[in-house]
């Protein structure tokens, strides 16, 4: 079940170096402050400013003398002291203002610099949380979410950011991690497949033997020959639950590819009739046409893929007769096992082959649904191919081999 990608937490050490950055930013706007107000006291005493107040006080004083000499004087006197008197007062106004200003200009400046440093501090506190702390966050989360199982959170990424790179390769890193857990878990489901396919392939050939101790006990053989035929019929069937025990315990470690299958130029028409004879106790198996040729297969995995199909046949259709014939083609050798039962619906047709499928016509027959899926992959690693066809009446399984000669 999938896990819905989680919101970033805020951990412990995030708040952590969060409250440091707003530290940061307290810290320097208090230095800036106090750095700002000492140049403010430093430049409310500077001496050029002091000179400027005492030639402004001194000529307060001359102002005042003026106006004594002014009373002295008669009226021409009075309006050339005048004059001179308001000439002092226009210079003290203009000294007084030159003063002012050149006293708020460089307070003006001391507490913009101050102003601009807290805005800068605060400006890279700012970046530094965008570009370390929040992806560190968004890192952390994912982290976690990957260490809970849920491998289907993917990590946003910017490459421009710092930890684009980083974050990227994380990504990289769950998808492979999703990757090889599917991976693992197809080789186990393979696996199984493989464990349940080969127990299934070793009743196979115990049928076989149950079948031919029983034509034994019931007297069928008559003749000494007959007997011994029997008897070596067993004994090669009890040889191949043998092989296939041993086949067992390799794959059970081991992938559904790893079964050893070797093509030699050899008589299929000689595979084939051997095939039947080791599973046709009773004779129901009629062979109706088997065509000499020397066709590139496995004898021992051909005889598994036959005998798959004639055990599907006897289940399915358990008094039907089963045909049997092997012929030439322009450019192939095809072998066909044909039953005259009730066939395979329509809708089962394009799943037949799959594992563990078992069609409408199963019923209450015993089975796993594996042996067609066997018989297919054995075919197919042997170079051939396998078709069914609805034959209405019964089911008729084409086996291909290719160049034929």
């Amino acid at each position: 079940m999938t896990k819905p990608a989680a919101h970033p937490r805020t951990s412990r050490e995030a708040r952590r170096i969060t409250s440091r950055l707003v530290g940061f930013v307290a810290c320097a706007s208090l230095v800036l402050v106090a750095l700002a107000i000492a140049a403010t006291v430093i430049l409310g005493n500077d001496q050029t400013a002091s000179e400027t107040r005492s030639r402004i006080i001194e000529l307060n004083e001359t102002r005042a003398l003026l106006a004594d000499a002014t009373d002295a004087h008669g009226a021409e006197g009075a309006n050339a002291l005048q004059e001179a008197d308001d000439s002092l007062a226009r210079a003290q106004e203009s000294l007084r203002a030159a003063a002012s200003a050149q006293s708020l200009k460089p307070l003006a400046l001391v507490w913009i610099v101050c102003a601009a440093g807290i805005l800068a501090a605060c400006a890279v506190a700012a970046y530094v949380y965008a570009s370390v702390v929040r992806p560190f966050m968004r890192l952390e989360s994912f982290a976690d979410e990957v260490a809970s199982g849920n491998l289907d959170a993917p990590l946003a990424y910017e490459r421009s950011n710092p930890f684009g790179r980083f974050t990227w390769a994380f990504d990289n890193m769950r998808k492979e991690i999703k990757r090889a857990r599917a991976a693992e878990a197809e080789a186990i489901d393979q696996n199984k497949t493989m464990i349940a396919a080969l127990s299934h392939d070793i009743k196979t050939p115990i049928a076989s033997i149950r079948a031919y101790s029983e034509a034994l006990e019931l007297g069928l053989a008559r003749s000494e020959e007959e007997r011994a035929s029997y008897a070596g019929t067993i004994m090669r069937k009890c040889d191949e639950v043998s092989e296939l025990t041993d086949d067992l315990f390799l794959h059970a470690l081991a992938d559904l590819d790893v079964i050893e299958v070797g093509t030699v130029n050899a008589s299929v028409d000689t595979t084939v009739r051997r095939a039947v004879e080791d599973f046709d106790a009773t004779g129901t198996i009629v062979i109706t046409r088997l065509d000499e040729a020397i066709v590139a297969h496995d004898p021992k995995r051909l005889g598994q893929v036959l005998e798959n199909l004639i055990a599907n046949a006897r289940k399915y259709a358990p008094d039907s007769a089963i045909e049997i014939s092997g012929m030439h083609t322009p450019d192939a050798y095809r072998i066909e096992v044909r039953d005259f039962g009730l066939g395979i619906a329509p809708e089962d047709l394009p799943f037949a082959f799959d594992r563990f499928y078992r069609g409408a016509n199963a019923g209450d027959a015993p089975g796993a649904g594996l042996g067609l899926f066997i018989a297919q992959h054995l075919t197919l690693r042997m170079g051939a191919t396998i078709a069914l066809e609805d034959a209405r009446p019964g089911l008729r399984v084409s086996v291909e081999f290719p160049a034929a000669s």
